[in-house]
């Protein structure tokens, strides 16, 4: 999202505003959190205590930052350590410059009232800065700065955090529309938690082996009994996996991969969540999108061959949504199309 788009949003959820407030929106959407101590947990576990915190959904600022809003929606004793870490990753992930601050610095000049402050701001070098008192008093901002997937998906994160600490074997759906970043969690969850990932593209069904009418029947494309038997079976009690991944490109079995013991497996795609395989997770998620997001991404994905997913792919996974609620069936609904 542009920054000039990013400043309106702000300045219409925050009319009161001041000079020195937009300064911050710009320092923070540059160099993140790097300018902070990496030991947060005590401080944000403090202030995550404070009573009648302001409910905020987590606010874009730009370079794939969200202010995350501690809110009254977590328990702070459980949360905090993952925000801590959170905070740390993005901190160090961070990569901004002080040409880049100049730069959005530049586009606020055209906001009446900001010339003298920006004027002496730079003459200040640029340092960190404070919210100013009249918006600290209205608006009462408590957030941290994450890196957008930290923030959108910090329900899951912190559930499957949950599980991962429990130690013994948990197995996590994530189903949802295609385009809406199953596979970008999955890969999340494997840089955050010691765990291993199943993709449902790997068991589509042969085309020999489909009925004549697949495609009018949830999950007609899928061999989701073969998954059941190699996959969802060991996955429970944690053992090792050895299964042989099918790819549709080459109509033939990939040689076998096996998935050394873990206590927690992801299992990411459309299908996951099927009646035949919905007993065998612990915890369902489902990603969502809306339509133009949907088609933006898979264009940028897909090239031309968006065409099939319109005319085939996305009709078949919508039937399948509603025929079996999916949704209806998940802990966890996230909308992603605010996120990246």
């Amino acid at each position: 999202m542009e920054f000039l788009t990013i400043v309106e949003e702000h300045a219409a959820r925050y009319p009161r505003m001041l000079p020195q407030d937009y300064g911050k929106l710009a320092y923070q959407s540059e160099f993140g959190p790097a300018h902070l101590g990496m030991d947060q947990e005590t401080g944000i576990l403090a202030e995550w205590r404070l009573e009648d915190l302001p409910d905020r959904p987590p606010e874009t600022i730009g370079g794939g930052l969200c202010r995350f809003h501690l809110t009254d929606a977590y328990d702070p004793q459980e949360a905090a350590p993952l925000l801590a870490r959170l905070l740390a990753l993005t901190a160090q992930s961070c990569q901004g410059t002080m040409d880049g601050l100049l730069e959005k610095l530049a586009l606020l000049e055209g906001r009446a009232g900001l010339g003298p402050w920006l004027a002496d701001y730079r003459r200040q070098g640029c340092p960190p800065v404070r919210h100013s008192e009249v918006f600290r008093q209205t608006y009462r901002p408590h957030y941290r700065l994450l890196q957008a997937p930290y923030a959108g998906y910090f329900p899951a994160l912190l559930t499957v955090d949950r599980l991962a600490r429990r130690g013994g074997p948990a197995v996590v759906a994530i189903d949802g529309r295609c385009g809406s970043g199953k596979t970008g969690l999955a890969a999340l969850l494997v840089q955050l938690f010691p765990c291993r990932v199943l993709h449902m593209d790997d068991f589509y069904r042969p085309f020999s082996q489909r009925g004549p009418d697949w495609e009018q029947v949830p999950g007609g494309n899928m061999d989701l009994e073969r998954f059941a038997q190699e996959c969802l079976r060991p996955a429970r009690t944690g053992a090792p996996i050895r299964y042989r991944a099918f790819d549709c490109r080459q109509d033939a079995f990939r040689p076998v991969r096996t998935l050394p013991a873990c206590p927690l497996t992801i299992v990411e795609g459309s299908y996951s969540q099927h009646p035949l395989l919905a007993d065998a997770y612990g915890l369902r998620i489902f990603l969502t999108c809306g339509e133009a997001v949907q088609l933006r991404r898979l264009s940028q994905r897909e090239g031309a061959a968006i065409q099939g997913f319109r005319q085939r792919w996305i009709p078949m996974e919508e039937r399948y949504f509603h025929a079996c609620r999916i949704r209806e069936g998940c802990a966890l609904t996230i909308d992603t199309g605010r996120l990246f």
